[in-house]
């Protein structure tokens, strides 16, 4: 009797499947780019509340994620059901988190004390629902396959779908809520409502495509084992290169989604137009396609890490340009974000890696842990969000930023200053601790060949 090799599918993934998975991350744009990129300025702008609140009401937000995030992680690995352990969240959270988007850019209670609590209380269930959803959509690629080029495409397919994502909405959001305001040349509340409200249900039916399309191949190396979760979260603090992975994803996330928060300050002040938000911001995500497209066979060609590296430097060297641009330079400016969107490699590179972190893992304890390790990749985005936004908003108090109102010299800077140079500085920061990546390419596929003749060993002796 023919008996096979494994539980992972031989067959490999098509690329209809692929681009469906992508598209996961294309509606993930909808609900939590467009809050990344505007709901600062919606709170301090239109709701009126002070910068030091809103950075208080996000760090807090972000102390939460630190347990929420594992939690969901360890809890989406003990999931049983007939779609596996992942699938489930995606169908059942999809419509709440549409919902809570949609909450965030509402202000019934105005900016008192019941309008600070308001604004915490949606926004930290909107990051909950997000984790309840992107978690375990994030998981995905590592038990869909276990082939590394499979991997690598299905992330940057996911990458494509983000970057494809951030130009629908970047290019589209400014002009979308100035049709909602009602002839204002900034946006207004009932602005970044009704943008809100068209985005989270345009993201529903992507989120359900990802359920439909995808299947889970890869089982746990003892299913039958019941780990307790202070042992899984042991194995994920003890696993170095998952860490080495999130220091350099914080690093990476709070220079690259903090800039998210805080260019459209840039653009509204610094550059004086509502109206750029839609070039400026839309430029890099076009670079970003590019660059996605070019991942699979960069990585190749170079392995992963150095793949990892050398687009963090590009990108902190662009922002330097950016920086140190005159206000009325347009063309260098553009030449800057061109030239960072065309190195935003990162993210399909980090998401394979983290697929080599859990292998390397379970060879090393026997224990497979798919969604508490990719739960730090969620929690880096949203730490990156709320670091790079919180601290931005404090240093622009501090040189003095007022909303609504004629900027000084000394502010605008401010405003440069956290949007240009802090980001570059942290992208170096994150190319510097890939020098203490040891494991190379042919190691991870050693180790995987490993897994499998393990789980050869284990099916016969069943």
């Amino acid at each position: 009797m023919d008996i096979e090799p494994t539980t992972v599918q031989k067959k490999k993934i098509s690329r209809g499947r692929m681009m469906l998975y992508g598209m996961g991350d294309l509606a993930s744009q909808f609900v939590w780019t467009f809050t990344g990129t505007y709901l600062t300025v919606f709170y301090t702008d239109v709701v009126g509340l002070a910068p030091g609140v809103v950075s208080v009401i996000m760090l807090c937000a972000r102390l939460w994620d630190g347990i929420n995030d594992p939690m969901m992680g360890s809890v989406a690995e003990r999931t049983k059901s007939k779609w596996g352990r992942f699938r489930p969240y995606i169908l059942f959270g999809t419509p709440f988190l549409a919902a809570a988007t949609v909450l965030t850019f509402t202000a019934p209670f105005g900016n008192g004390t019941a309008g600070v609590a308001w604004a915490a209380v949606t926004y930290v269930v909107a990051g909950m629902l997000y984790t309840l959803v992107n978690i375990p959509y994030g998981a995905l690629p590592g038990v869909m396959t276990e082939d590394a080029n499979e991997r690598n495409e299905l992330n940057a397919w996911r990458s494509a779908g983000m970057n494809v994502g951030m130009i629908i909405v970047n290019f589209c959001s400014s002009f979308i809520m100035l049709r909602f305001s009602e002839g204002s040349e900034v946006a207004t509340g009932r602005g970044y409502f009704a943008t809100a409200v068209i985005y989270a249900i345009i993201s529903v039916p992507m989120f359900f495509a990802v359920f439909a399309s995808s299947r889970e191949i890869i089982k746990v190396a003892d299913d039958k084992r019941k780990v307790p979760i202070k042992e899984t979260f042991k194995n994920i603090v003890g696993n170095k290169y998952l860490m080495l992975l999130f220091g350099i994803m914080v690093l990476q996330m709070s220079g690259f989604m903090g800039r998210i928060a805080l260019t459209s300050y840039y653009v509204i002040y610094c550059l004086g137009a509502f109206t750029l938000i839609a070039l400026l911001m839309t430029i890099p995500s076009i670079g970003g396609v590019i660059g996605s497209m070019l991942v699979v066979p960069l990585v190749r060609r170079f392995g992963k890490i150095k793949m990892l590296a050398i687009p963090l430097v590009v990108q902190g060297i662009a922002l330097l340009i950016i920086y140190f641009a005159d206000f009325d330079n347009l063309p260098l400016i553009v030449f800057g974000h061109i030239l960072f969107g065309l190195f935003n490699m990162g993210a399909p590179i980090t998401l394979s890696m983290i697929a080599d972190a859990v292998d390397y893992q379970e060879l090393k304890t026997g224990i497979r842990t798919d969604g508490t390790a990719y739960a730090t990749y969620g929690l880096a985005t949203k730490l990156g969000n709320a670091i790079g936004a919180s601290v931005g908003l404090i240093i622009m108090g501090y040189f003095g930023y007022q909303a609504n109102a004629q900027q000084t010299p000394e502010a605008l800077q401010g405003i440069n200053l956290v949007t240009n140079l802090l980001p570059a500085f942290l992208f170096f920061a994150a190319a510097g601790l890939c020098f203490f990546w040891k494991m190379s390419d042919s190691d991870a596929d050693t180790i995987r060949k490993q897994l499998d003749e393990r789980r050869v060993e284990q099916t016969l002796g069943e």
